[in-house]
């Protein structure tokens, strides 16, 4: 499923491949909010998710950012891969749709 939109994730304490991701939470609270045209759906289905990193933040987790952007900025800390599927995968992160 894709949805068409510009909303950035809130699973903040996860790394999520591109800056798009969703988690399925996310997703479902996007889908049934616009099928339902009310927004509180959102809100209302977001706000563990919210509790829950902001918990997590406070006991020691750290705020991830996704793949491609460490990828993007140079600052990914692992080695490039040497298998060409996951060398090509990394390539289509680096030089996808701009930040």
């Amino acid at each position: 499923v894709q949805l068409k939109t510009n909303i950035s994730s809130q699973y903040v304490i996860r790394m999520q491949p591109t800056n798009r991701c969703l988690s399925t939470l996310e997703c479902a609270a996007v889908a049934l909010s616009i099928l339902e045209k009310n927004n509180h759906i959102q809100e209302t289905l977001l706000r563990p998710l919210q509790a829950l990193c902001s918990f997590q933040l406070q006991h020691g987790a750290q705020i991830r950012l996704s793949k491609e952007y460490l990828l993007k900025n140079g600052l990914y800390p692992k080695p490039m891969p040497r298998n060409k599927r996951k060398l090509r995968k990394m390539e289509l992160l680096m030089n996808s749709v701009k930040i």
